[in-house]
C-alpha cells in the first residue's frame, strides 16, 4: 500500500530512521487506521487523517443541523423536495462537505493538492465501511481532483458553490485546530484569487457561500447579500441574480 501510494504521488519511500532524523518536513504513513499526514516542523502535532467516523465530527453532524450557520448559508430547507447539489471548490479535509452530506445535500468535492486528495480518498473509502450514518453521508459525496479555476469548464452547474479559502490560524490556537494548522504548514497561506467569486457565481444556480474569519474583509472586496456569523468565522452568501 505504501509503495503504490509513493509511486502514484511520485514521492520517495522513507525509513523510520529518515523520519526520526528529520530528513523530511512532512511524511505520509499508512497503517490499520488508514493514511495519515505528519509534520517534523516545530512542535509535533501528531497525525492528521480524514476520519468521517470520528466522535467530534459525528457529534457536530447530529447537533440540530438546521441551526448550524453553514446549513443556513447554503439555503437548505427542512422539507427540501430535491437534494441540493453543492460543489465544495476547496475541500481541505472534508469536514464541511461531510456536514452538508449529513444534512441531505449531494456534495461534489474538488481538491487540487495530491496529498490532501489522497487523504480524502482514504477517508471516503473507510467511511463507506463505517457507521450506518457515516456510510449514508459518504454515499452522497463524490471526490474529484483538480483546481476549480482550471477545471470549471468540465464541471456542470450546481445549486450552491461553497468556497473555504482556509484563513490563517494563529499559532496560539494551532494545537486546538491541529488538522487545519498542519494543512496550512503543508500548503502555505491561501492566495485570494481575484476572479474566483465571479466564476463561481457563473456556475451556481442559486448562490455562492464563502467561509471567512469573523473579522476578515469581504472576499474580493465584494459585499455579500447575507452573512451568518459564528464565534470565530462567518459565512458570506452571494445570491445569483
Amino acid at each position: 500500500q505504501n509503495l503504490a501510494l509513493a509511486e502514484e504521488l511520485g514521492l520517495p519511500m522513507a525509513s523510520k530512521f529518515d523520519v526520526m532524523d528529520g530528513h523530511f518536513d512532512f511524511y505520509l504513513h499508512y497503517d490499520e487506521k488508514g493514511l495519515s499526514l505528519h509534520s517534523n516542523l516545530g512542535q509535533a502535532l501528531g497525525a492528521v487523517r480524514v476520519n468521517f467516523d470520528n466522535t467530534a465530527l459525528n457529534r457536530r453532524s447530529k447537533d440540530s443541523l438546521s441551526n448550524q450557520n453553514l446549513i443556513k448559508a447554503v439555503g437548505l430547507k427542512q422539507k427540501q423536495k430535491q437534494k441540493l447539489s453543492v460543489l465544495d471548490a476547496m475541500t481541505g479535509l472534508g469536514s464541511d462537505a461531510f456536514l452538508l452530506a449529513c444534512a441531505g445535500c449531494r456534495v461534489t468535492m474538488l481538491e487540487r493538492n495530491e496529498i490532501v486528495f489522497s487523504l480524502l480518498r482514504d477517508g471516503l473509502l473507510r467511511g463507506s465501511k463505517g457507521l450506518p450514518e457515516t456510510r449514508a453521508a459518504v454515499a452522497e459525496m463524490m471526490l474529484l481532483k483538480g483546481d476549480f479555476l482550471e477545471k470549471n469548464d468540465e464541471l456542470g452547474n450546481f445549486d450552491v458553490l461553497y468556497i473555504d479559502p482556509m484563513f490563517p490560524i494563529k499559532r496560539n490556537t494551532a494545537r486546538s485546530k491541529k488538522p487545519m494548522y498542519l494543512l496550512q504548514q503543508l500548503l502555505g497561506e491561501a492566495q485570494e484569487e481575484t476572479d474566483l467569486l465571479s466564476l463561481a457565481l457563473s456556475k451556481a444556480r442559486d448562490r455562492v457561500v464563502v467561509k471567512r474569519a469573523k473579522r476578515s474583509p469581504n472576499y474580493n472586496n465584494r459585499k455579500p447579500d447575507i452573512n451568518f456569523k459564528g464565534t470565530s468565522s462567518r459565512y458570506d452568501v452571494y445570491l445569483v441574480r
